[in-house]
């Protein structure tokens, strides 16, 4: 075990480009996914802005894990904290944002994410011959990658009662940042973290977001209640092919769609075009 005894000051130089980052990314997809305009290309290209933009230039930002950081950090060390605040709002907007149109900031706007989603690719198909002749998925039941990463929430936060931090140790976040600071230690281990979620998606859909991403529990629960949310409309003949493309097994019409990171792999593969967003 480790203690953590250096907090991540969540400042305005982080809130105000992870909001704005997020705004536009958020009201962008949502017009493009309601008129039905997001194709597989454009989807990349949004994946490399976000990875380009969020993970390179600005070193890891949208990052939901910080504002979680600060207020851990914050119990640990029995202090009061000026950054606390902003922390606490960041946080209550990027959720409030599931609870209204599920996991997009996730699908979207997280470099992380993202940079998994695209890795993902390498055997996550789209096409369902394809996806037959992937030789390394590892499909994990997604009720069991919720439950490991409750386990793992549960854990984080009892120690850091214990004035015990290991987030910033598992965090890769700040890996983004390796190449403007690489002299820092807490750096350097989350590009190694970062670096192994990044090895890991080639096998595992989304390693970090499904089962160790504290934001994410948060998140897959907001989502689960929204009632904005891809469903099958009367065009739907239950060919079943969407439940088996779906890297979460989110795609069956009673799923609460609480892990759907609107991959849009169900759009793709839909012969019938009987895949909506619904918008509450």
């Amino acid at each position: 075990m480790v203690v953590q005894n250096e907090s991540l000051p969540f400042e305005a130089i982080y809130g105000v480009p992870m909001l704005i980052s997020w705004i536009v990314t958020f009201l962008f997809c949502i017009i493009l996914i309601d008129a039905e305009l997001m194709d597989r290309k454009i989807r990349n290209g949004i994946y490399v802005v976000t990875i380009i933009w969020g993970g390179i230039i600005i070193g890891g930002v949208p990052n939901a894990v910080m504002p979680i950081q600060q207020f851990l950090t914050t119990i640990s060390l029995r202090s009061e904290s000026s950054y606390l605040l902003p922390a606490i709002i960041i946080l209550i907007v990027l959720l409030a944002s599931s609870l209204f149109v599920g996991r997009i900031f996730c699908g979207f706007a997280c470099p992380l994410g993202v940079l998994q989603e695209l890795i993902s690719t390498v055997n996550f198909k789209s096409d369902l011959k394809e996806q037959n002749e992937a030789k390394y998925q590892i499909k994990v039941v997604s009720s069991f990658s919720k439950k490991i990463r409750w386990i793992f929430l549960g854990i984080v936060i009892l120690l850091a009662l214990l004035s015990i931090q290991i987030l910033p140790i598992f965090n890769p976040f700040p890996g983004f940042s390796v190449l403007k600071t690489p002299s820092v230690t807490t750096i350097i281990i989350s590009f190694i973290v970062l670096i192994v979620v990044c090895v890991a998606s080639i096998f595992l859909y989304r390693p970090w977001c499904r089962f160790l991403c504290p934001f994410g529990a948060g998140s897959c629960l907001c989502g689960q209640v929204t009632r904005s949310k891809y469903r099958r409309t009367e065009d739907c003949t239950d060919c079943g092919l969407c439940e088996k493309i779906c890297p979460t097994q989110e795609a069956a019409r009673d799923s609460k769609k609480g892990e759907c990171y609107y991959c849009n792999r169900c759009i793709d593969i839909c012969p019938h075009d009987a895949i909506k967003l619904n918008l509450g």
